[in-house]
């Protein structure tokens, strides 16, 4: 689970790595730019979602709604 852009870059490139693709592998197969890519996983704070879906979806992930624990909003 993540709750920010760092932490989504975080977990794609953890991800990435246990799939054994390089950075360009995946920005050819999710059809982003490297740069773009290096960008999210290295915690840009502002980052267009629908990339981040298809990057996640190269790798086989998808997103999933879940509550977040009540003292979030403390």
């Amino acid at each position: 689970m993540f709750t920010t852009p760092r932490e989504a870059g975080i977990l794609l490139r953890c991800l990435r790595e246990d799939a054994g693709m390089t950075g360009a592998q995946l920005a050819e197969k999710a059809r982003v730019s490297l740069r773009w890519l290096v960008s999210l996983e290295n915690g840009k704070s502002s980052v267009d979602m629908l990339r981040v879906q298809d990057c996640f979806q190269a790798l086989g992930y998808g997103f999933d709604l879940v509550p977040l624990p009540e003292s979030w909003n403390d």
